[in-house]
């Protein structure tokens, strides 16, 4: 049995803010955890525009809190994010998340990340061992 709580994750290593101080990420379950996803809750700060595209990894998300938007840069479509959205990344879709308030995102990754991940310059994490 694994039982973690945010409050006990908060200024640990598995608390990881993004360089640019748009988000803090707060990573519940990792690859170490053997499950073989991992599970983040994830809060993007209002008024931030985030580039993302994990090549290497899925990636589904569901809002808890907060308005934003993601746009797929393959078609120029976007999407608004409200509270009870879910949307998933099944084509490594090179997106932009902006958020228009404080939005609390709970992540599900596959493969699972290690937790020691940082966004390279084409906005994705590096392969999975």
């Amino acid at each position: 049995m694994i039982l973690r709580s945010i409050e006990a994750i908060k200024g640990t290593d598995r608390e990881v803010f993004a360089k640019n101080r748009n988000w803090v990420s707060r990573r519940l379950l990792l690859k170490k955890d053997g499950l073989g996803f991992s599970f983040h809750e994830t809060i993007v700060f209002a008024g931030t525009e985030t580039h993302i595209w994990y090549k290497h990894h899925l990636e589904a998300v569901y809002c808890v809190e907060g308005e934003g938007e993601v746009e797929t840069i393959a078609d120029g479509k976007t999407y608004k994010i409200i509270p009870g959205t879910m949307y998933a990344l099944n084509n490594h879709d090179e997106h932009y998340l902006r958020a228009q308030e404080d939005m609390r995102l709970l992540c599900v990754f596959n493969p699972a990340v290690t937790g020691k991940e940082v966004h390279l310059e084409d906005g994705s994490y590096p392969a999975a061992d």
